[in-house]
């Protein structure tokens, strides 16, 4: 059965863009998100397009880059996970990051307008405060998995395209499904499904970071520090935090849901083969 449409018009909408820019852009992003053309190259390089020439090079800069992270995000947590629209959101941003961009000042800072993607990680950042809480509501948590999922699909994602350094989106959610214990059956799941897709989606990158292991500065130390489970391990990406995720994997993924299960050994798979 053929998924729905996105309702990208009423998105744009709520992102508060001008009616010319929103009537630009609609259209675009309908064709490149819901495969309206043969072509989904040439669909996301003219939204791309799009975005370029609508975005100001002053300081109305700022406010039209958060509507619009904000507008890709909102759009990605409403695709299915393993949807492959999700990778035509993705084709966007690469396309702007492509683009020769002018510099404009974000927050006192001189940024390049696309090459930088300046506020995208402030962005993405706040929407991070989105995850379910399982300590709460059964429904308030699961109104929140799958938009989630996507999410951490569409951030890992955009790592594994060079798009966005953001590795820390990726310890932050490996740490809270593999280095503390489980709240209940369904946050298991979630976390090991988010894991997983990071790993299946990024791994090379996240096993990279691991190789290098790079001693961190106090503040980095801190944000990037191990979870409880995880008796002397060190802050950011080491060997031995891998070791730890790969044994963990093995351990919760013995009682969890079938396609959990599934998404595991495909994660499971990733770790064997980059450490060969």
């Amino acid at each position: 059965m053929a998924t729905p449409p996105i309702d990208v018009a009423s998105l744009v909408t709520k992102a508060n863009f001008s009616p010319e820019t929103e009537a630009k852009l609609t259209p675009l992003l309908d064709a490149a998100i819901n495969k309206s053309s043969s072509s989904s190259t040439d669909v996301e390089a003219a939204a791309a397009a799009a975005i370029d020439e609508a975005c100001p090079r002053d300081k109305d800069a700022e406010s039209f880059l958060w509507s619009l992270w904000n507008l890709l995000i909102s759009i990605s947590k409403r695709v299915p996970l393993d949807d492959e629209r999700i990778d035509s959101l993705v084709g966007i941003v690469t396309a702007l990051k492509a683009k020769q961009g002018d510099a404009v000042e974000i927050w006192g800072s001189a940024h390049s307008l696309w090459s930088d993607l300046p506020l995208f990680g402030a962005v993405m950042r706040e929407a991070w405060n989105g995850n379910p809480d399982f300590n709460g509501s059964p429904e308030e948590a699961a109104a929140k998995v799958a938009p989630w999922l996507s999410l951490n699909s569409f951030a890992a994602r955009l790592l594994a395209a060079s798009a966005q350094s953001w590795t820390n989106f990726a310890l932050w959610e490996l740490r809270d499904g593999l280095e503390e214990p489980p709240s209940n059956d369904e946050a298991r799941d979630t976390h090991l499904t988010a894991a997983s897709e990071w790993i299946v989606q990024a791994g090379r990158v996240l096993y990279d970071e691991v190789r290098k292991d790079v001693q961190l500065g106090e503040r980095d130390a801190r944000a990037l520090g191990p979870g409880s489970l995880l008796e002397g391990g060190g802050s950011g990406f080491n060997r031995q935090r891998w070791t730890f995720w790969n044994k963990r994997l093995r351990e919760l993924s013995a009682e969890a849901s079938a396609e959990t299960k599934a998404r595991t050994e495909q994660a499971l798979e990733v770790m064997d083969s980059l450490e060969a």
